[in-house]
């Protein structure tokens, strides 16, 4: 267990020896950073370290990340969110964790994927639903998504199903409509329990 003894939280860490696989994995989760020292250098990591804790929620999830930092400053070399995807690079992490006030756990923990649907990946661990919108031709796609998303983050607003929603006066106009999660498949850590919200353009829809 690590445990902040202030606070009284903790979670599972569980150790493991080197694993040959890590680099290639820290490379597609985080390849804004895949080319840099950083990124070359966990190829020659001699332990892997998962940290496993009650999520849900912005005060567990940030609880997290400081327990992640904990071991960055211990000499760990990178982060990868297994929730979500993606992965940090050490000095990223630990600004996102001096940043909370700034809304920074937001940014760390969700990613977006587009294609024919764009949808975000990662709102599950600060408890809330992740959003969906079509994706063919429309290139602010993954930017509407984190606006609504962020949205949901800061303002916890109250949503229901046929509720609109703008990115601002002058945007197009969602509708909203209230859906299952995207499905990873059985026991992903992908998997929203917390469902999505599906944004459909009323300037397209039938």
């Amino acid at each position: 267990m690590l445990m902040h003894i202030e606070s009284k939280f903790a979670c599972t860490l569980e150790f493991e020896e080197h694993d040959s696989r890590m680099q290639r994995a820290f490379r597609a989760a985080g390849p804004h950073w895949r080319d840099t020292p950083e990124a070359e250098a966990i190829g020659g990591h001699k332990s892997v370290v998962y940290l496993v804790g009650k999520g849900g929620s912005q005060d567990a999830a940030e609880a997290m990340m400081r327990c992640a930092a904990a071991l960055l400053k211990a000499g760990g070399l990178g982060v990868k969110v297994e929730s979500a995807g993606v992965a940090h690079a050490p000095q990223a992490w630990l600004d996102y964790v001096e940043t909370f006030h700034l809304f920074s756990s937001f940014d760390a923990l969700v990613v977006y994927v587009t294609g024919e649907q764009a949808y975000s990946c990662g709102m599950h661990n600060l408890g809330l639903p992740d959003a969906i919108t079509d994706g063919v031709g429309h290139a602010g796609a993954a930017d509407l998504l984190r606006t609504f998303n962020r949205h949901q983050f800061v303002e916890s607003p109250e949503l229901f199903d046929d509720q609109t929603f703008a990115e601002d006066a002058e945007a197009t106009v969602y509708r909203l409509r209230q859906e299952p999660s995207v499905d990873y498949g059985e026991d992903s850590p992908y998997n929203n329990p917390y469902g999505c919200w599906r944004l459909t353009s009323l300037a397209t829809r039938q």
